[in-house]
């Protein structure tokens, strides 16, 4: 089945550079994959041959190059069944215990090639060490030649075969991945069941499976015309196929993964999106799914004008949302969604999956050292776009992730800049990463104030497309927006365990025709502070308190009362209202609730 649909847009947002685009001297290397895999839906076996050209733009020699090998982690005994148990992931621990020996995954390396020549390599479990016979000089590149076998899992994490919906092949980190290699050196990290970290580059794939199957994939179908199954051009009639297989051929370029899935009763739908960018929704139809996918041509169409204005144009010709894999997880140029149940949260899951194609797709940060910069950012942005969709929803969501830094009133956390594979357990990782990371970026917007906040998004955007952030250079560019210093906010919320804890300390007479209200920093954290005072007329006026180390201040409404700053190591600050303590309602200090204050009943005070 297929649906064509065009909507207008406003014009893509030409996003221009603010002072300077990335740190002098900064570099990134690149990979171009060429991969030919077969699959045989029998036995469920994999024969893959990847050739890779890796370019050495690094000041650097290198001796040595890793892969990440991630299907050998699905299976019993493994080191990420291991963290499960450790960190409490008793669903996960138990689904690998549980598997059978033709269920586990597994990747199998038959040769690897350097420039045409045998290279020696070591297996560790889930990452491939190579050890080149010619060192890579800076500025160089190598051809990498790999062959490999592997075992399709059983879908317990992410992707596999035979999802929860019953999607036949959901292939996630399925290939020999090249490890990212940065300023910090190699980035080989263990496949514990974490984040990952890719490098930017192009992909050419070709799938071979039985022609009943349908792909779904990252990148463009390059023969559209020959398979069809809703990707040919409309009037074109794809010839018949009187072989056993299809050869997909998938291309793809300024992307760092790669995947796919694929199901004999997929069908296939399709919208126009606007010029250069189609929108595919692929899923097979039941009570559960059709309702939702149908729901979500509506839905993304509607946001997209909203998204690419806020956040950055979306910059890749397609996007396909697939039914497939386990809960939701994001891939460059696609999504897979676990539409399973009738209960299923279509807006929630859709628009965060969705935005990840902005924070861990087109800006490319190291999810495994800095997982709240895009797990943050994202639950950020799918909140803040659910907003132009289902207020109520979003309300929700926003206020679930302030009560969720609430609840957590104490020292024993773990710093958001903790790495993932380090987190004590999978709860402190997702609070860290997802509630706390959230509001990370709420606050921000409430410190520098909305035009400079949206104007920041925009030129991180500008600046770090295909690169590869981290979370200090988030902080630079809003420093430049707003014209401010931000650094004791990201150091006491991203490094440290500081908590916001403001009060109304006191309302009282300041002679007969003033008031003097005292406030208190009960906490660890200082903020810039908002105060709003209710008179007994009905009348109300805010008042509005920087920061003295934010040697700035946000952009303020007409009728706010902007006042001398509040030093940061002060723990009062006294404010002067010039009408009588009778005429004085209430008093109450963040009365918009934009900080993460863990202590509200204090907030508010009558005289």
């Amino acid at each position: 089945m297929m649906m064509k649909r065009l909507i207008s847009i406003l014009p893509v947002l030409a996003v221009a550079t603010l002072f300077a685009q990335t740190p002098a001297g900064y570099w990134q290397q690149r990979v171009e994959y060429q991969i030919d895999v077969r699959l045989d839906d029998q036995s469920h076996a994999v024969q893959g041959r990847a050739k890779l050209k890796y370019y050495n733009n690094s000041p650097d020699t290198l001796r040595r190059v890793f892969f990440h090998l991630y299907w050998n982690a699905i299976q019993p005994g493994s080191s990420m069944a291991s963290r499960a148990q450790k960190g409490t992931d008793t669903r996960l621990y138990n689904a690998l215990s549980a598997l059978q020996p033709g269920e586990t995954g597994r990747q199998e390396i038959f040769s690897v090639l350097q420039n045409g020549g045998a290279v020696s390599y070591r297996v560790n479990e889930t990452i491939m060490e190579v050890t080149l016979s010619r060192p890579l000089k800076p500025g160089d590149f190598d051809v990498y030649d790999i062959a490999w076998q592997a075992q399709a899992p059983a879908c317990v994490i992410r992707g596999g075969r035979n999802s929860p919906a019953g999607v036949a092949y959901s292939f996630t980190q399925w290939y020999p991945k090249m490890c990212a290699y940065d300023r910090s050196g190699w980035h080989a990290d263990p496949y514990i069941g974490h984040e990952f970290y890719g490098v930017f580059g192009s992909f050419k794939v070709d799938i071979t499976l039985p022609k009943k199957y349908m792909v779904a994939a990252t990148g463009v179908l390059q023969n559209a015309s020959i398979i069809g199954f809703g990707y040919e051009a409309e009037g074109v009639k794809p010839p018949p196929n009187y072989g056993f297989v299809n050869v997909w051929k998938f291309a793809a370029d300024n992307v760092h993964d790669f995947a796919w899935s694929a199901d004999p009763e997929y069908v296939h739908e399709k919208v126009q999106a606007r010029d250069g960018l189609t929108l595919h929704y692929i899923y097979r139809p039941s009570e559960a799914a059709t309702p939702v996918f149908r729901e979500m041509q509506d839905m993304t169409t509607r946001l997209l004008p909203y998204i690419e204005t806020t956040f950055g144009p979306y910059l890749y010709p397609q996007f396909s949302f697939v039914q497939g894999g386990m809960r939701g997880m994001e891939y460059p140029m696609m999504t897979l969604l676990d539409i399973s149940g009738a209960d299923w949260r279509n807006p929630v899951a859709v628009t965060h999956e969705w935005m990840h194609n902005w924070y861990y797709g087109m800006i490319g940060n190291n999810e495994n050292d800095e997982t709240w910069l895009d797990e943050g950012l994202t639950s950020f942005a799918s909140t803040d776009v659910l907003f132009q969709y289902d207020t109520a929803l979003a309300q929700k969501r926003l206020r679930y992730a302030y009560e969720a830094v609430g609840q957590r009133n104490n020292l024993n956390d773990e710093p958001m800049s903790t790495p993932a594979n380090l987190f004590a357990n999978e709860e402190n990782l997702s609070y860290c990463a997802y509630s706390k990371g959230e509001v990370f970026m709420w606050q921000l917007r409430y410190i520098v104030g909305d035009e400079a906040f949206r104007k920041g998004l925009l030129h991180y955007f500008s600046d770090w497309h295909f690169k590869h952030p981290e979370g200090t250079h988030l902080l630079r560019t809003m420093e430049r927006v707003s014209g401010m210093e931000l650094d004791w906010y990201y150091a006491g919320w991203i490094k440290a365990l500081k908590q916001i804890d403001y009060g109304v300390e006191s309302v009282r007479a300041d002679g007969s025709s003033a008031t003097k209200v005292v406030l208190k920093n009960h906490g660890s954290l200082p903020m810039p502070a908002e105060v709003r005072v209710e008179y007994a007329d009905g009348t109300a006026e805010r008042h509005y308190i920087p920061l003295d180390v934010q040697y700035g201040s946000r952009k303020i409404a007409e009728g706010v009362f902007r006042h001398e700053p509040w030093r940061f190591a002060a723990d009062t600050y006294e404010l002067r209202l010039e009408k009588p303590v009778s005429a004085v309602k209430s008093v109450e200090i963040d009365p918009d609730r934009w900080t993460a204050d863990v202590k509200r009943d204090n907030n508010r005070k009558t005289p």
